[in-house]
């Protein structure tokens, strides 16, 4: 097929647009006052993932795509292989998204839509990709982006109730689905000794994250830097994330003035788009607490299981990677509800910032019902929607300011 100079051009142009915005994202951390050189190890990871071919050929395990957290971890790490999360915040990736794109498209989709249109030719291919339906754009992500074309998808039907006994046996079945997809993709066999072992290693991540969310409560870990964290340990061995983790906390910059410490909650956040973290910090207030699937719910906690039996160890993660997750996209999410209160109920929060993409219709519908249930309670409530675009920056100070003053002015 004859090339299109025209295309190559426009992919060229935004290739070098978009490594200018992660080493301008790069650059602002690294002037902060608070910037230590602890955050260097994940700064690293970030700055591979704006391309998948640099990223394939960095890594020497067998490589696997997917889309949403809801595909358990602990099986990519017992076959052996590296997940590559498929999550981008660049706005200059969408320059290069197809042009069939519904106008009000969810901007993580349309970005990541062009981050793989702007990929150049690799030496190594990802071996596939898993694709949990969470929402409809996720559903229909690999149709709008055309990786249908490039990619074996292995969808994982998510049922959208938590409760419903059928609904976690259908969980199951797609659990067991996926690591005998897993098996054949990778070759590699995972007997029931090989998932335990993977299972223990993330259950010691999950205490080093218990005490890494013990020290963001206590206003000891900066918004930025905690994003920073999470949004690489999709893309890093984990044991080599729990060592560099440990050694930004032993490393960690002492706490600056006392801020009015507020949640966030809403649309996922992904680098190098860090820009509502960065204002909510210049309006002068803390970011202690949230409940993202990209920050804080990339851990639901350690997994229990009954037995080492393989049947005991996939029940065991069914249920972690189903009943334990509260986003919006479920039916029955009154969970998410009493999550959220239990954490503003121990800390001293009273302000909610309710964060939203336009085009993710899921978080835009559920802010509502959130909103009145905490304004019942007497906490504030901030709903923040914008784009990766920047040019709503300052209307989003002005709002920022003013509900840091309401925060002030509450006894």
């Amino acid at each position: 097929m004859a090339s299109n100079p025209r295309l190559a051009r426009l992919r060229e142009k935004t290739r070098t647009l978009m490594q200018q915005e992660y080493e301008d994202t790069i650059n602002r951390i690294e002037q902060r006052p608070d910037y230590t050189s602890a955050l260097d190890p994940f700064l690293q990871t970030l700055k591979l993932t704006l391309s998948l071919p640099s990223f394939l050929e960095a890594v020497s395990e067998k490589v696997i795509l997917t889309l949403c957290k809801q595909a358990p971890p602990e099986l990519f790490h017992a076959a052996g292989c590296r997940p590559f999360k498929l999550a981008c915040g660049s706005h200059t990736a969408g320059n290069m998204a197809p042009g069939h794109l519904p106008a009000l498209t969810c901007p993580m989709i349309k970005s990541l839509s062009g981050f793989l249109n702007a990929e150049p030719p690799g030496k190594r291919d990802p071996l596939g990709c898993v694709i949990p339906t969470t929402c409809d754009w996720a559903t229909r992500f690999s149709e709008l982006s055309d990786l249908h074309k490039k990619a074996d998808i292995l969808f994982l039907d998510l049922p959208r109730l938590r409760e419903d006994e059928q609904a976690s046996q259908k969980w199951l079945g797609e659990i067991k689905r996926f690591k005998s997809w897993l098996e054949k993709t990778t070759g590699q066999t995972i007997p029931p000794k090989r998932l335990l072992n993977s299972i223990q290693i993330y259950n010691r991540a999950c205490g080093l994250f218990a005490r890494l969310i013990e020290l963001r409560r206590d206003g000891q870990v900066p918004g930025i830097h905690f994003a920073l964290i999470m949004n690489a340990m999709p893309y890093q061995d984990i044991e080599f994330w729990m060592e560099q983790t440990s050694a930004y906390i032993l490393d960690r910059p002492k706490p600056g003035m006392e801020k009015p410490p507020v949640f966030l909650t809403g649309s996922p956040i992904v680098f190098p788009n860090l820009k509502l973290l960065q204002l909510i910090e210049n309006a002068g207030m803390a970011i202690v607490a949230d409940d993202l699937c990209t920050l804080e719910r990339s851990f639901s906690g350690p997994l229990p299981y009954e037995d080492p039996s393989e049947y005991a160890l996939l029940k065991a993660l069914s249920q972690k990677h189903h009943k334990a997750c509260t986003c919006p996209t479920s039916a029955d999410n009154h969970r998410r509800f009493n999550t959220m209160t239990g954490t503003l109920a121990q800390t001293r929060i009273k302000g909610i910032i309710f964060h939203v993409l336009k085009g993710c219709h899921p978080f835009d519908m559920e802010s509502g019902i959130i909103e009145k249930q905490l304004k019942q309670k007497g906490y504030r409530f901030l709903k923040i929607e914008t784009d990766y675009v920047k040019e709503d920056e300052q209307t989003l100070v002005t709002r920022l300011d003013a509900f840091r003053q309401t925060l002030r002015s509450k006894t």
